[in-house]
């Protein structure tokens, strides 16, 4: 099953996001099969509802990337998408 992850960001950060490489790490050292997708623009953004920033948005579920204290905690919602 693919999981779709969106990643917003503020328009100022986007560039060289860490989020992306660690998404794309976790997939690949556990047999995940993801799809990536980063919004930086605000009407893109705005959408989801969401002022905190970066979220992630797995398979339509909002999620504050600072909620998440370590790659287990990521992994693990990566899991139940």
């Amino acid at each position: 099953m693919n999981t779709e992850v969106k990643i917003l960001h503020s328009s100022c950060c986007v560039k060289g996001s860490p989020i992306k490489e660690q998404l794309e790490k976790l997939a690949q050292e556990n047999n995940l099969s993801i799809t990536i997708e980063e919004l930086s623009e605000m009407q893109d953004t705005m959408v989801y509802g969401t002022m905190s920033f970066p979220s992630l948005v797995i398979n339509g579920k909002v999620h504050a990337y600072k909620s998440f204290n370590s790659d287990a905690e990521l992994l693990a919602a990566l899991k139940a998408a």
